[in-house]
């Protein structure tokens, strides 16, 4: 009976899948498919590597793409499909870490600078704005140069850069939410300031800021890549994204697989996480969801 009350189930799941407003969405669908593709590689990439990405081989220095090298091999004779497969657990670290610590302090300082206001607010916003005055792929090589090249650093880093982007927006939402008529009430009532914060700003000033946070986490491995590849990044030979292009730069014009191959997966990848975030953006929003809706069955 239970068998076949699931199975009875399923068409109604599918259908409900089907017409839900994210499959519906092409960015955000796109998106979502990369972005699980992404994971599922650096998840399982390093067991499915056919190489070891740090042995290196003397004798097939610079090889051609092959049976046997799928993207050939460097000037030290690694195999590069290998040293990409592994590279991508190194990115996705860099963009869960950078967007998970992004979301947490921006909510953190967005929300004290824009609930509390006052003083509070006056010194953050100021702060925020200080650190929204560099570029933060700028801001973030100022301070791996001057704490060190190691991915810690580098992933403190680029947090630091773009945590202000997450408090900014959050601020603006906790602003837009705290004049309105549940808020008054709590007031009202006598609730804590805690309770109000926990059980009706963010609720509310979540999905702006998660879109914020989606967009961080591509920007993250675009300034991983970047750092390594001016060196200030992971060092050699831990395999990167941003190490394998650098890796290629001296032989462009005559190998020029080795940095096309590690550029396309970074260009892909943050592809992937702008459409997903475009998508949920687009989806929370109830006006850019018809707005959306209307242009595709046009």
């Amino acid at each position: 009976m239970n068998d076949g009350i699931l199975i009875s189930s399923v068409p109604s799941l599918w259908r409900r899948w089907r017409n839900s407003p994210y499959t519906k969405h092409a960015g955000f669908f796109l998106g979502t498919c990369i972005a699980i593709l992404f994971v599922l590689v650096a998840i399982i990439g390093p067991f499915l590597a056919p190489h070891d990405p740090l042995a290196t081989d003397l004798r097939n220095v610079l090889q051609s793409p092959s049976s046997e090298y799928l993207l050939g091999t460097d000037r030290f004779g690694r195999d590069v499909a290998s040293r990409l497969l592994w590279g991508a657990r190194a990115s996705l670290f860099v963009a869960l870490t950078v967007g998970s610590l992004s979301l947490l302090f921006g909510i953190l300082l967005g929300t004290l600078a824009g609930f509390i206001g006052g003083w509070t607010d006056r010194f953050l916003l100021a702060l925020i704005n200080i650190l929204l005055a560099f570029p933060g792929f700028l801001l973030a090589l100022a301070f791996v140069a001057i704490r060190g090249s190691t991915l810690i650093n580098v992933i403190l880093a680029v947090t630091l850069a773009y945590t202000p982007r997450v408090a900014i927006v959050m601020r603006a939402v906790v602003l837009s939410i705290k004049p309105r008529q549940f808020i008054e009430a709590s007031y009202a009532v006598g609730a804590p300031t805690t309770t109000m914060i926990w059980k009706h700003v963010l609720p509310n000033c979540l999905p702006p800021v998660i879109v914020v946070a989606t967009v961080s986490a591509a920007f993250a491995i675009l300034a991983e890549a970047g750092l390594s590849f001016l060196g200030l990044g992971v060092q050699p030979p831990t395999p990167t994204w941003g190490n394998v292009i650098t890796e290629g730069r001296p032989f462009l014009l005559t190998h020029p697989w080795i940095s096309i191959s590690a550029g396309a997966c970074i260009a892909i990848v943050v592809t992937g996480l702008n459409l997903l975030g475009d998508g949920v953006r687009d989806t929370l929003d109830p006006f850019l969801r018809i707005q959306t809706a209307t242009k595709m069955f046009k």
